[in-house]
């Protein structure tokens, strides 16, 4: 089964590295119509729950039409796995045709303290972490997929232009924290839910989300400057807006509470100002605190 597993992964990102970005998103954006027309998928499932939980100011219909967009979107994300691993990085590059608030980095690297970037599933964020590698001494936190293989190819190709991995356990966040003093840049996806005994409870459009407080705790201890970072899907397929950002101060505050919820709310901005390309397939409130109702 593993290796049926492989083949098919493999298979998916040859095919899919073949066509124009245009082509690959086209192909991403009709499987996202069948997850959509199908609504018997996970994806649909999980997609409509977190939708109706996090935008209940908005009415059924403009619901409806956001969740068609964001299953689209997911499978954009997917198609486009192929233009972000397998091309090569310089294709891959010319495919960021905007690059907003580069200086807010520029400004946060010259601080000499390290930089964490906040990193949300917004967008394609492998086109974030090429980006940002081709410029910094980029090391990206990441969890280590149950295949090995897979878990060798993420290294191999998000470490072409120079970056680094750390993985999601002890032995990476000491890493993190080596790079941070040594005025390194790192990105972290925050709105993955953390292993147990790693998060806290803190609100997140509405409703209690069990969040990591590993960059909370990186950043007050090393003093980095934390700021935003996305990488934006234009229309038509003609490639991708890098959008850097600055965040709160309460972030690095000693208040875990504060640092938390201000965390959250950097997430919450960044994912409703384009709520269409958010990964809300992501089982976001998949633990809930004693006496609520699950939500999936």
């Amino acid at each position: 089964m593993r290796i049926i597993k492989i083949i098919i992964g493999l298979f998916f990102l040859v095919i899919m590295a073949v066509f124009p970005l245009s082509v690959s998103q086209f192909l991403g954006r009709c499987f996202g119509k069948l997850l959509y027309r199908g609504q018997s998928s996970r994806s649909y499932a999980v997609s409509r729950a977190n939708i109706d939980c996090c935008f209940k100011h908005l009415d059924a219909q403009a619901r409806e039409e956001l969740l068609r967009s964001s299953l689209e979107h997911t499978g954009m994300s997917y198609a486009e796995m192929g233009m972000s691993w397998l091309w090569p990085t310089k294709m891959s590059l010319a495919k960021v045709t905007k690059v907003v608030g580069e200086d807010i980095l520029q400004a946060a690297f010259a601080q000499g303290k390290g930089v964490i970037i906040i990193a949300p599933h917004i967008g394609n964020w492998e086109v974030l972490n090429l980006y940002a590698s081709s410029r910094y001494d980029l090391t990206v936190l990441y969890k280590q997929p149950k295949l090995k293989f897979f878990d060798w190819l993420i290294n191999k190709m998000r470490k072409r232009m120079g970056g680094d991995m750390a993985p999601a356990n002890a032995s990476g966040v000491r890493k993190l924290m080596k790079k941070l003093r040594a005025n390194k840049v790192i990105a972290i996806l925050p709105d993955q839910e953390p292993a147990a005994g790693s998060g806290m409870f803190a609100d997140f459009c509405g409703r209690p989300a069990y969040t990591m407080t590993l960059l909370s705790q990186l950043a007050r201890k090393t003093k980095a400057t934390v700021i935003a970072g996305v990488a934006i899907r234009e229309a038509a397929g003609e490639g991708f807006t890098i959008q850097f950002s600055e965040v709160a101060e309460e972030i690095v505050s000693p208040d875990i509470t504060l640092s938390l919820k201000t965390l959250n709310q950097t997430i919450e901005y960044m994912a409703k100002s384009h709520p269409e390309q958010y990964q809300w397939e992501y089982k976001r409130f998949k633990n809930s605190p004693p006496g609520m109702a699950k939500l999936y």
